[in-house]
Protein backbone atom coordinates (compact mmCIF):
# COMPACT_ATOMS: atom_id res chain seq x y z
CA UNK A 1 0.00 0.00 0.00
CA UNK A 2 3.05 2.47 0.64
CA UNK A 3 4.08 1.64 -2.67
CA UNK A 4 0.82 3.14 -4.46
CA UNK A 5 0.92 6.33 -2.69
CA UNK A 6 4.75 6.86 -3.36
CA UNK A 7 3.46 6.63 -6.80
CA UNK A 8 0.14 8.10 -6.78
CA UNK A 9 0.99 11.27 -4.62
CA UNK A 10 4.57 11.71 -4.14
CA UNK A 11 6.13 11.21 -6.99
CA UNK A 12 3.94 13.25 -9.33
CA UNK A 13 4.51 16.19 -6.59
CA UNK A 14 7.68 15.92 -6.59
CA UNK A 15 7.88 16.05 -10.37
CA UNK A 16 5.34 19.11 -10.20
CA UNK A 17 7.90 20.92 -8.13
CA UNK A 18 10.92 19.91 -9.82
CA UNK A 19 9.03 21.44 -12.88
CA UNK A 20 8.37 24.63 -11.64
CA UNK A 21 11.73 25.08 -9.90
CA UNK A 22 13.07 24.64 -13.91
CA UNK A 23 10.70 27.58 -15.19
CA UNK A 24 11.58 29.57 -12.75
CA UNK A 25 15.65 29.05 -13.24
CA UNK A 26 14.88 29.58 -17.15
CA UNK A 27 13.03 32.81 -16.05
CA UNK A 28 15.12 34.31 -13.64
CA UNK A 29 18.36 33.58 -16.37
CA UNK A 30 16.44 35.14 -18.71
CA UNK A 31 15.65 38.21 -17.12
CA UNK A 32 19.17 38.73 -15.34
CA UNK A 33 20.93 38.53 -19.08
CA UNK A 34 17.87 41.22 -20.63
CA UNK A 35 19.25 43.35 -17.81
CA UNK A 36 22.58 42.95 -17.93
CA UNK A 37 22.39 43.86 -22.00
CA UNK A 38 20.36 47.04 -20.96
CA UNK A 39 23.15 47.90 -18.54
CA UNK A 40 25.59 47.90 -21.15
CA UNK A 41 23.91 49.74 -23.59
CA UNK A 42 23.13 52.66 -21.18
CA UNK A 43 26.88 52.21 -20.15
CA UNK A 44 27.79 52.93 -23.86
CA UNK A 45 26.01 55.91 -23.86
CA UNK A 46 26.93 57.22 -20.45
CA UNK A 47 30.76 57.13 -21.45
CA UNK A 48 29.72 58.52 -25.33
CA UNK A 49 26.75 61.12 -24.74
CA UNK A 50 25.13 59.35 -28.02
CA UNK A 51 23.18 56.32 -29.26
CA UNK A 52 23.18 55.63 -32.49
CA UNK A 53 20.27 53.77 -34.54
CA UNK A 54 23.31 50.97 -35.33
CA UNK A 55 23.39 50.59 -31.53
CA UNK A 56 19.91 50.22 -30.99
CA UNK A 57 19.75 47.44 -33.43
CA UNK A 58 22.70 46.11 -31.82
CA UNK A 59 20.17 45.86 -28.86
CA UNK A 60 17.38 44.49 -30.51
CA UNK A 61 19.50 41.63 -32.12
CA UNK A 62 21.29 40.85 -28.61
CA UNK A 63 17.55 41.11 -27.04
CA UNK A 64 15.82 39.03 -29.67
CA UNK A 65 17.77 35.88 -28.91
CA UNK A 66 16.27 35.91 -25.24
CA UNK A 67 12.61 36.80 -26.01
CA UNK A 68 10.48 38.70 -28.24
CA UNK A 69 11.64 41.90 -28.62
CA UNK A 70 10.88 44.42 -30.73
CA UNK A 71 11.61 48.14 -31.87
CA UNK A 72 8.38 49.57 -30.03
CA UNK A 73 9.38 47.60 -27.32
CA UNK A 74 11.98 49.95 -26.23
CA UNK A 75 11.71 53.17 -24.86
CA UNK A 76 14.48 55.68 -24.68
CA UNK A 77 14.29 58.67 -22.89
CA UNK A 78 16.68 61.67 -22.05
CA UNK A 79 16.39 64.63 -19.39
CA UNK A 80 18.14 66.92 -17.01
CA UNK A 81 19.06 66.39 -13.15
CA UNK A 82 17.08 69.26 -11.43
CA UNK A 83 19.20 71.30 -8.88
CA UNK A 84 17.56 69.64 -5.87
CA UNK A 85 19.04 66.73 -7.23
CA UNK A 86 15.68 64.90 -8.39
CA UNK A 87 15.64 63.73 -12.22
CA UNK A 88 13.36 66.27 -14.35
CA UNK A 89 10.73 65.26 -16.70
CA UNK A 90 12.16 63.26 -19.42
CA UNK A 91 11.16 63.31 -22.63
CA UNK A 92 11.92 60.98 -25.90
CA UNK A 93 15.19 60.60 -26.89
CA UNK A 94 16.24 61.19 -31.22
CA UNK A 95 18.51 58.59 -32.24
CA UNK A 96 21.97 60.14 -32.76
CA UNK A 97 21.59 62.93 -31.01
CA UNK A 98 24.32 64.10 -28.56
CA UNK A 99 24.03 64.64 -24.88
CA UNK A 100 25.88 66.92 -22.80
CA UNK A 101 27.70 65.85 -19.72
CA UNK A 102 25.12 65.54 -16.56
CA UNK A 103 22.09 64.93 -18.49
CA UNK A 104 20.28 61.70 -17.53
CA UNK A 105 19.55 59.00 -19.83
CA UNK A 106 17.09 55.98 -19.74
CA UNK A 107 16.26 53.24 -21.50
CA UNK A 108 13.07 50.64 -20.67
CA UNK A 109 12.71 47.43 -22.31
CA UNK A 110 9.85 44.73 -22.48
CA UNK A 111 9.34 41.63 -24.15
CA UNK A 112 6.05 40.47 -25.81
CA UNK A 113 6.02 37.28 -24.75
CA UNK A 114 5.64 36.23 -21.52
CA UNK A 115 7.94 33.59 -19.60
CA UNK A 116 7.09 30.01 -19.49
CA UNK A 117 7.13 30.17 -15.66
CA UNK A 118 4.23 32.84 -16.15
CA UNK A 119 2.43 30.74 -18.31
CA UNK A 120 2.41 27.92 -15.77
CA UNK A 121 1.68 30.34 -12.16
CA UNK A 122 -1.05 32.21 -14.24
CA UNK A 123 -4.72 31.97 -12.25
CA UNK A 124 -8.37 32.99 -14.33
CA UNK A 125 -8.31 35.72 -11.88
CA UNK A 126 -5.19 37.59 -12.76
CA UNK A 127 -4.82 36.67 -16.27
CA UNK A 128 -3.22 40.35 -17.58
CA UNK A 129 -0.48 40.36 -14.95
CA UNK A 130 1.81 37.75 -16.84
CA UNK A 131 5.22 38.03 -15.92
CA UNK A 132 7.49 39.38 -19.20
CA UNK A 133 10.94 39.97 -19.58
CA UNK A 134 11.61 43.17 -18.61
CA UNK A 135 14.53 45.82 -17.57
CA UNK A 136 15.17 49.28 -16.75
CA UNK A 137 18.39 51.68 -17.00
CA UNK A 138 19.20 55.29 -16.22
CA UNK A 139 21.83 56.81 -16.01
CA UNK A 140 24.17 60.38 -15.88
CA UNK A 141 25.84 61.00 -19.00
CA UNK A 142 29.72 61.52 -17.88
CA UNK A 143 31.50 62.16 -20.98
CA UNK A 144 33.18 65.93 -21.40
CA UNK A 145 32.08 68.48 -23.30
CA UNK A 146 35.40 68.66 -25.29
CA UNK A 147 35.37 65.29 -26.17
CA UNK A 148 33.64 63.85 -29.85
Amino acid sequence: MNKIYAFLIIIPLIAVLFYKTLTFYEYDTKQRYVKNEVDSAAHKVMITGVMTIMDREELLGKLSKLGNFRASNISIKCGNLQPDGTVGRLREYVLGSLLNRGEIFSIYVESENESIFSEMEVNSHNEGNGLHYRAKAICRVEKNNWED
